[in-house]
């Protein structure tokens, strides 16, 4: 369940625009969704809520790439 749960998460991630939020606004994003999903999915501990979390807030963050990697250099 932990699987889907993490997927229905990702996917309201994209369509809500949550990775171009302001930090604030992905805080309060982030309270709200974890209420919703621990209503919706009442099996989930929280711990699996926890794991959730941490997995949604990073796939929230910009990419940041390697400007050394980018180019090739070593």
């Amino acid at each position: 369940m932990l699987t889907l749960t993490r997927d229905e998460m990702f996917s309201h991630i994209l369509r809500c625009g949550v990775i171009d939020a302001l930090p604030e606004h992905q805080k309060d994003w982030f309270d709200d969704t974890m209420l919703y999903l621990a209503d919706r999915y009442e099996d989930l501990t929280k711990e699996e809520l926890d794991q959730l979390r941490v997995l949604g807030e990073r796939f929230s963050r910009p990419v940041q790439r390697n400007p050394e990697a980018a180019t090739g250099a070593a």
